[in-house]
Parts: C-alpha cells; structure tokens; sequence
C-alpha cells in the first residue's frame, strides 16, 4: 500500500475502533478515553509506544473506568453502572465530543508517514488531564510518554510468506493489511472455525459446513437489517483453496444459486507474529472480465478497489472485534 493509503486505512481503523469502544460502555459521542484505548488497539505507532510502555487494551480500560470513578467520588457523585449498547451491523457511526474533535483537529498525523503519535502527543497534552490521570493509574508519567513517542523507530514486520495461493487466472488484487491484540494461533482459531465465521465475516448471517469441508454461507439482507440481496445471490459457497496451517487460509466464494456457480472472489488471510500480537493481512481477488465490460471496467478500476477495500476493512474489524 503507498504511505497515503496507509493513513487512510489507520484512520479508520481508529475511528471504527473507538466506535465500538463507545458502544462498549455506552458512550453517546466518542470521547477522550475511547480514542486512547483506539490507538492501544490498532496496530499504529502510538499502539506501538503504549505496548512497549506495558499498556494493554484491557489496562488501558480498566485505568480509564478508575480514573471516572475517581472524577466522580471527588465529586460526592456515585459511579453508574455501564450501560453499554448494541452496535449496529452497519457500523452505527457517532459524533465525536467537542474535547474529542479539538484533539484529532490539532493532532493531524503526517500522512506521508501515516503517523498517529501526534494524536498521543495531544491527547496527553489536552487540558482537562484526563489522559494523564490513566496514565498515572498505568504507572506511567506524561513525559515518559512522550519521550517514547520521539523516539519511536519504525519495525517493519514481513509476512512470513505469500499472502495468497499461485494461481494462472487474471485475478485483480487488493490487499489490507492490519493489526489485532492477540495472539496468531487465537487468531487462527477464530478464522478458520466455522462456528464462528459470522463473529467476524459482517456479510454472512449463517454458515452451515458440509462433509466436504465447504462452507455455505447465506448472506445478510433485509431481516439483519442489510439491503435485499437479489435473487440467485442470497447463498454462497466458501470453498478451502489453500492452507498453511497457522498462518495463511484462503477460500474461494462461488454462487451456488447462479449459472455454473461461477467464481465470484477469492479471500486469503495471512498471520504474522508482530509487536505482541498479530499481522493480520487480507486480500480479496477477483476476476477481470473481457470485451467492452473490460473497457468500463478498466475506468471504474479505482472504484472497485475502493469498495473491495473498504470490504476488507470491514472484515478485519471483525477479527479485532471478535478478539478484544
């Protein structure tokens, strides 16, 4: 991916997380505490720093529900009980609270290096001192913080091998890469079970498993809550294509339901240990087509990354989801 599509991408990982993270403990806008506890969970350079500074997304929750229930007892103002809230299959997007907004507008990572330290840098600088109170719970000051932050380097972790399986047909390819606190082999086990496939695959609403090992999955419509599927699309066939036992997956989607039950795409999962948890790189191929639709097709080329992008953002905030 070029550096801007890396900013983009770590954008929306931290906006998407920090969404659940409110829906969580039933937030009505995202605050301070749902970005920090976003960026200990995705796989940016400030998660980078909190990790090397012992911070887990499980430590950074519990710190921030001490630091409110603190607020509020020197306040003579008993804690409430979380109330936390379903989030929406489709995303179900919330405002971001004034203090929230003033912290991502001043902290503008540099997207050539798609950095989110700036945000860090703010978010511990930010007046009312609610980030530096976790912090203090953490065992950790702002200064320590923020000497890390500078003198963070850059890692790169490779995959341990090819992020797809060879083959001769003129697939188009899009790849997304992303990070999740856990474990590969827990990541595995989520994956590659599939009991739990519609954990964390939000186009699938059940998924039965043949004796042969494919996998039928009926997709999301209007009962979820999703738009009507047309008919003859409602099923798909998630056919095993290659495995490389705790580290790449890959299927092929085929439409039962349609004539010859054509190739629709193919999804591969690839693993890579990385920074105390897990590389998560996804890639979705499709096949190119000929004649004059090669020729639209072409133009809408970039469409049609962005969309199978975005579909692969999609599913990779499932894994976290699904993990944390």
């Amino acid at each position: 991916m070029s550096r801007l599509t890396d900013a983009v991408v770590l954008s929306q990982q931290i906006v998407v997380t920090a969404t659940e993270e409110a829906y969580r403990v039933g937030h009505a806008e995202l605050e301070l505490d749902d970005l920090l506890v976003a960026l200990t969970a995705v796989g940016g350079p400030a998660g980078d720093v909190l990790r090397s500074l012992g911070v887990t997304v499980d430590r950074a929750r519990s710190a921030v529900a001490q630091v409110h229930a603190d607020r509020l007892a020197r306040a003579g103002v008993p804690a409430p009980p979380a109330q936390p809230r379903t989030l929406p299959r489709t995303g179900g997007g919330l405002p971001w609270s004034p203090r929230a907004d003033r912290v991502l507008t001043a902290g503008q990572w540099d997207v050539r290096l798609a950095d989110d330290r700036r945000i860090l840098q703010d978010l511990v600088r930010e007046p009312s001192g609610f980030v530096v109170e976790v912090l203090a719970v953490l065992g950790l000051d702002a200064e320590r913080v923020l000497t890390a932050l500078d003198a963070w380097v850059p890692t790169a972790t490779a995959p341990a091998g090819a992020l797809f399986s060879p083959d001769p047909r003129p697939w188009r390819t899009v790849t997304r890469r992303g990070w999740v606190p856990a474990s590969p082999a827990e990541v595995w086990s989520l994956v590659t079970d599939p009991a739990r496939r519609t954990a964390w695959d939000p186009w699938y609403a059940s998924v039965e498993e043949r004796a042969d090992g494919v996998l039928v999955a009926t997709l999301v419509g209007e009962a979820e809550g999703a738009k009507p599927v047309p008919p003859g699309f409602e099923r798909q066939e998630v056919v095993p294509v290659a495995r490389e036992e705790g580290r790449l997956v890959e299927w092929e989607l085929r439409r039962p339901d349609r004539p010859g039950g054509e190739p629709v795409q193919r999804l591969a999962v690839a693993l890579t240990s990385s920074g105390g948890g897990t590389r998560v790189d996804l890639t979705v191929r499709w096949l190119g087509t000929g004649g004059w639709r090669a020729a639209v097709g072409l133009l809408l080329r970039p469409v049609a990354r962005l969309a199978w992008g975005q579909m692969l953002l999609a599913k990779h905030a499932g894994i976290a989801r699904a993990l944390r």
